[in-house]
């Protein structure tokens, strides 16, 4: 029997706000562990997931870093997100560019200035395939295959539907690329990132779904205590906003829309738990927290001096 070549490695997933990064991710993993929301710049922290791969010629783990999204802001958490996005680069062995297939040139321009500013072995997927006819479909391709010397393919895809012939052609794709390197980390693991912040984003996610566009932006997560007792795990958080009027909004009336949250939060956090949870949340009051750097540490955001 023929001896499988072992490969190991980072794989940093790249490209614009919304274009369907953690979609891709969750769907890889089959699991929900990605913050994935309709709103642009969902993602604020970068997130490690493990996928094992194996198939005749390779036994390979891939450890791809979900990154906040490519975009231009001198806000404070903004330049942290962004920071986040280009250390992954750097960190990376590979990385996947996940672009929005468009006829629009700004599209494009994108995974230009992606290529301008890194020189990394990387593969394209071109995501949101369905939104396009066959002629648009094959005008985007070609903008893309004249860069084809600078990356190591590009797949079309539909990260909300990846078959399985896909996410093998991805896998297989990138582990033949990875250097050949035991493996970092126990198969059955699909983060290194703590379960504390796996559990803030989940509760980040339910603010996301429950609320319209002021509050998920204004709005942060700090988890204050974990407790595990025999039958339950107890978790309480705190849900950081700017005004008055924003904690009033997440309270709602007689405390029934802190209590739907709080709900939807619950039921994420057992699924990626795997056990029976309580949750506490309280809502409190930061002026300015988004644009105080010591206010943003506190929270779990580790700034590059």
């Amino acid at each position: 029997m023929k001896e499988k070549i072992i490969t190991s490695g980072f794989i940093s997933v790249i490209g614009r706000t919304n274009a369907g990064k953690s979609t891709l991710l969750n769907n890889l993993v089959k699991s929900p562990i990605a913050l994935v929301s309709k709103k642009i710049n969902a993602t604020r922290k970068r997130m490690d997931i493990i996928v094992p791969f194996e198939d005749s010629d390779y036994n390979s783990q891939l450890i791809f870093i979900d990154t906040p999204g490519l975009h231009e802001s001198k806000k404070l958490l903004n330049e942290y997100m962004l920071q986040e996005a280009k250390k992954a680069v750097g960190d990376s062995d590979l990385s996947v560019f996940v672009a929005v297939a468009s006829p629009k040139k700004s599209e494009i321009l994108h995974y230009k200035n992606f290529l301008d500013q890194h020189d990394k072995k990387h593969i394209v997927l071109l995501n949101k395939i369905d939104t396009l006819n066959k002629n648009e479909l094959l005008e985007c391709l070609e903008s893309y295959k004249q860069y084809q010397n600078k990356n190591l393919g590009i797949i079309p895809i539909k990260a909300k539907e990846l078959n399985s012939q896909t996410i093998h052609s991805i896998l297989s794709l990138l582990a033949k690329n990875l250097p050949i390197h035991p493996h970092f980390y126990d198969n059955d693991m699909i983060s290194t990132t703590i379960m504390r912040d796996i559990y803030r984003e989940a509760i980040r996610e339910a603010v996301f779904e429950r609320f319209s566009d002021e509050i998920p932006y204004e709005s942060d997560v700090r988890i204050l205590k974990i407790t595990e007792k025999p039958t339950i795990l107890y978790i309480k958080a705190q849900i950081i906003v700017a005004k008055d009027s924003q904690k009033a909004m997440i309270i709602g009336k007689n405390g029934e829309t802190i209590k739907s949250l709080g709900s939807i939060a619950r039921k994420k956090c057992e699924y990626l738990a795997e056990q029976k949870i309580f949750l506490e949340l309280i809502v409190k009051i930061i002026k300015g927290w988004n644009t105080s750097k010591d206010t943003l540490k506190q929270i779990g955001y580790d700034f590059m001096e």
